[in-house]
């Protein structure tokens, strides 16, 4: 697990190169189709819809993690984590135990959450996504700094196994570099 250290560093640097890439963009670019969407039969995501993406996954680890600060149960971090309206799966917290239908529910009950954030924040500009991820990603500095060096290194369950905090919140930069990876190779691929 990387230290408190390296995860402010690691969250900076992350902060920089996104803001960097999403206002590097043209307007064009940023509105053209980047890459297939994962809810069937919706548009292609937009460059901007994957920072408003970016903005609610922030929003949705740092519940996750106020809710382990608060000494939740694990039954309780698991179901956060899941759909709202979802039936859960006959086991929380391992995706290797999920029958083939629970997976494709829980993977098209992601695909319209975050395409229901998406389209909420369709129309929103550049400027607006951009001080929304601002904010997202310093509710998460701030939040960091509320955990101890021993909280920060204990498990919390999530519905792909247990991870360490301090690897959740670390785990924002590499989401955020997912996604750009994705949007620059869906431009070259012409999606």
């Amino acid at each position: 697990m990387p230290t408190r250290a390296e995860i402010l560093d690691t969250l900076a640097a992350s902060q920089t190169q996104v803001m960097t890439f999403f206002q590097g963009l043209s307007p064009k670019d940023l509105e053209r189709p980047a890459t297939a969407n994962g809810a069937p039969g919706e548009a292609p995501w937009r460059a901007k819809d994957h920072l408003a993406h970016l903005v609610k996954s922030e929003r949705t680890i740092q519940q996750l993690l106020r809710h382990t600060l608060a000494g939740e149960a694990r039954d309780v971090l698991l179901r956060l984590q899941y759909p709202e309206g979802m039936p859960l799966p006959g086991i929380l917290g391992d995706l290797s135990a999920l029958t083939s239908e629970e997976g494709q529910r829980l993977e098209m009950a992601v695909a319209s959450v975050n395409q229901a954030y998406v389209d909420a924040h369709h129309d929103d500009s550049m400027q607006m996504l951009a001080a929304d991820f601002l904010a997202a990603r310093q509710d998460t500095v701030d939040l960091l700094h509320q955990f101890t060096d021993d909280q920060l290194a204990a498990p919390v369950p999530t519905v792909v196994g247990d991870q360490a905090a301090g690897d959740l919140f670390a785990g924002r930069a590499e989401h955020a570099t997912e996604h750009m990876t994705s949007i620059e190779e869906g431009f070259r691929q012409g999606v």
